[in-house]
């Protein structure tokens, strides 16, 4: 009872925080809307990115919707396919809060289990999250439809042209601005190793999968990577209860420095947007072949189990099927596993949502317009969409295609245009606002004659004559004093 006391004090606290900053203020578009189908706004995507760009918009007066693919409730990836124990990120980090410190987090969590509990506090549990953005989400209460799948999207001069599958049949909406929260996966696949292309996918799956590791009890599993990922999934295979779990790293040894970690500052979050694209482009390639090390927490929670086993100098050379049996010869041994996990990553893949295939062709990305020194050649890189300074899609070089700029990339794969602002919980707060501001002033000035045409033709009267009365004129007045004297 205490502890829903204390969120229904919270919740009255982030109401009178709103109301001291005169927020969310009145909706003022003047977008032709001639059907209920007809939006300002069309989010895709209910995850963290989205439920705070969809604030952000309503803290100016911008109405957006939120289509998820998720039953209510199973947005982002928090429940599954996330097997992290905790978040990377800082406990006191911000997120999504904006507006109020009360949305935040650390207050979420005080109030209902208490101070001593938040010092003792290391990491945000990964579910605790989950169900933290959840309470976000009823707070800042966006218009959100679930279960809709976006399966085509069409450019117009009157806006993007959006059709879902649902659960009462196809549903269309047109939206000025469409914003792509849609995760990791928005296009982005798993990267599947070639020696892999022979074998049946029962046998093995990528660390994204998000399966059911209590089917490992007792098998022997290997693990290819040493990423977070890879952590995350051989730890959750021994809890489990797997026989053993071989992790296969090519490296002679892990990576021990974080060094995207140490340009987390504010000055590189805001600075990033004025570095030129070689600058943009150098950054990028030197964090990715430097790699990332798996945190410390996540690595202790594989080797404090007798059954793992770290395997170094380990590249994969084949992999074969025999009597039922994993065969994996790398460059010094040879295993036999019953179950394979893949945690080696993403790629880009355009084409992978079949949605967007007829705009895919004119999407612009950064092998179109920058070729790195030699030594910098990245062709993962070169897949990332070349976005404008505002998250949105460009058209290729001769493309006539403009309204590809009110498509807005809020994902993953925006980092390399945008840097640290998406995705990443730290800087959501920054992106989100950094888009919300950019919408507002394109929603404005796609009428700005017709709010130009309210203030000349305002009626509304702030003094009503009643508040003075007219002077008479000097002599007036010395003949009305005679006249009295």
């Amino acid at each position: 009872m205490e502890r829903i006391e204390g969120l229904l004090a919270l919740e009255e606290q982030i109401r009178l925080d709103l109301q001291y900053l005169n927020l969310p203020i009145a909706t003022w578009s003047l977008s032709n809307k001639d059907s209920l189908n007809q939006i300002d706004v069309a989010i895709i995507g209910a995850g963290m990115s989205g439920v705070t760009a969809a604030f952000a918009l309503k803290l100016r007066g911008i109405d957006a919707t939120v289509f998820d693919q998720a039953k209510t409730g199973k947005e982002g990836p928090w429940q599954k396919p996330a097997l992290m124990e905790t978040l990377r990120s800082p406990k006191h980090v911000v997120g999504p809060a904006l507006a109020s410190p009360s949305l935040t987090f650390q207050a979420w969590f005080k109030v209902q289990f208490g101070e001593d509990a938040w010092e003792k506090l290391d990491k945000i549990p990964r579910l605790q999250w989950g169900e933290y953005l959840q309470w976000f989400k009823s707070i800042t209460e966006p218009q959100v439809f679930n279960q809709y799948q976006l399966i085509d999207i069409q450019l117009s001069a009157n806006g993007s042209e959006l059709s879902f599958d649902t659960p009462e049949g196809t549903k269309c909406y047109i939206a000025k601005h469409v914003i792509l929260a849609t995760g990791m996966e928005s296009f982005s696949e798993p990267n599947i190793p070639d020696f892999m292309a022979q074998i049946p996918t029962s046998y093995w799956e990528h660390s994204y999968a998000g399966s059911d590791y209590s089917r490992f009890k007792g098998l022997d599993i290997g693990v290819v990577g040493y990423s977070a990922g890879a952590m995350d999934s051989s730890a959750t295979a021994l809890e489990q209860g797997a026989n053993s779990v071989e992790i296969l790293i090519r490296a002679s040894d892990m990576p021990r420095v974080n060094r995207g970690k140490v340009a987390g500052s504010p000055g590189f979050t805001h600075a990033y947007a004025y570095f030129s694209d070689a600058q943009k482009w150098h950054y990028a390639d030197y964090v990715a072949k430097a790699k990332t090390p798996a945190p410390h927490g996540s690595t202790l929670r594989v080797s404090r189990h007798d059954n793992a086993y770290f395997n170094f100098n380990s590249p994969i050379k084949q992999v074969a099927l025999n009597n039922g049996k994993l065969q994996v010869t790398t460059a010094n041994d040879k295993f036999t596993f019953d179950y394979l996990i893949l945690a080696t990553g993403y790629r880009i893949n355009w084409f992978k949502q079949t949605a967007f295939n007829k705009l895919t062709p004119y999407i612009q990305t950064w092998g179109d317009v920058y070729t790195p020194p030699q030594a910098e050649e990245n062709s993962e890189l070169a897949s990332h969409p070349y976005l404008g300074s505002h998250f949105e899609l460009q058209p290729k070089t001769g493309c006539d295609l403009p309204e590809l700029n009110k498509l807005y990339c809020f994902n993953l794969s925006a980092s390399l245009s945008m840097g640290p602002v998406i995705g990443l919980i730290p800087g959501t707060n920054t992106g989100a606002e950094r888009l919300a501001d950019h919408i507002a002033a394109q929603l404005y000035l796609a009428y700005q004659e017709q709010h130009l045409d309210l203030v000349k033709t305002s009626t509304e009267a702030e003094l009503l004559g009643d508040e003075w009365q007219a002077a008479l004129s000097p002599t007036e007045r010395m003949q009305l004093t005679d006249n009295v004297e």
